[in-house]
């Protein structure tokens, strides 16, 4: 159990202070054993940063036997952007991921989206809540997220990032926390968490007017019951590498800035617009191709 002197006392004290959830202790094999084939699964993580480590392993484990025994047993994997080869390299490597979404890094995950294996869904991070809220992208079974703590009342302290958490830990049936001690406890109070959204058309502005304004919500809500927190030590977060990019592809006719000169004599391009000429620099109607 970490401690940090100049952390909060309520979080320094324990990491998990909700009674109940203490009673739910378990360990990443048993948690992910929750998690049945076919389920949609969103994973708390931005970039290397707050995803879980140990449940995905645990997880991606119990996919390969099922695979050995001849058992079919894939997830749909949310997340908040890309995360790193505890998560998504583990799952891919056993064949665990029928459907990714919104973005990702991992290159056993890209040449499985490239080749047609895996289904991807390359949505705007920004969009990603939203969807889910309107039941765009399916229902959504379990959430697992990486907190630093539960307090007392039940809220979660985030860990390093928050991504789409919020909205995970609102819509799934089931919620694995993974507690993660290797997280500084000094994280409590850093986050700022806004729950007045609303979805259109009654979305209203968020009155924030100052550089020093907040939404004074540091936390995730409290869960609901159904929340299964397991507890032990986990590494330090990783990042996943990306190769440097060959210059294999070229850019199809219309999609380049240099098509004037790549494609057509600059005199005769068809496109009107200030890149072709510049008698329509003020064209209300730009390019659409550039």
């Amino acid at each position: 159990m970490l401690t940090n002197p100049s952390a909060p006392t309520s979080l320094a004290a324990g990491r998990i202070q909700h009674a109940g959830l203490r009673t739910k202790l378990m360990t990443a094999e048993q948690a992910a054993a929750l998690i049945q084939p076919g389920w949609n699964v969103g994973m708390s993580g931005f970039t290397g940063a707050g995803y879980p480590k140990a449940v995905p392993l645990a997880l991606a484990h119990q996919i390969e036997a099922a695979h050995a025994r001849g058992d079919k047993f894939r997830i749909g994997l949310w997340t908040g952007a890309s995360t790193a080869p505890e998560l998504d390299g583990a799952l891919a490597k056993v064949d665990g991921i029928d459907m990714r979404l919104p973005y990702q890094s991992d290159p056993t995950v890209r040449a499985q989206i490239n080749s047609g294996h895996m289904q991807y869904v390359d949505i705007h991070l920004s969009h990603v809540a939203q969807f889910v809220w309107f039941g765009f992208l399916g229902h959504l079974n379990v959430a697992v997220i990486e907190v630093a703590g539960i307090l007392p009342d039940g809220r979660l302290v985030p860990s390093t990032s928050v991504g789409n958490n919020k909205t995970w830990i609102d819509q799934a049936d089931h919620v694995i926390l993974e507690v993660n001690h290797w997280q500084n406890p000094g994280l409590e109070g850093m986050h700022d968490i806004y729950y007045g959204t609303a979805l259109p058309p009654h979305r209203q502005p968020i009155m924030m007017t100052e550089l020093a304004s907040t939404s004074a919500n540091p936390t995730c809500a409290a869960t609901r019951p159904r929340s299964s927190p397991w507890s032990r030590p986990t590494p330090p977060t990783a990042t996943a590498s990306s190769p440097r990019p060959t210059p294999t592809r070229r850019p199809l006719p219309g999609t380049s800035s240099t098509f004037c000169s790549t494609k057509w004599p600059r005199a005769a391009c068809p496109r009107r617009c200030c890149r072709c000429n510049r008698a329509w620099a003020t064209s209300p109607t730009p390019c659409w191709r550039g």
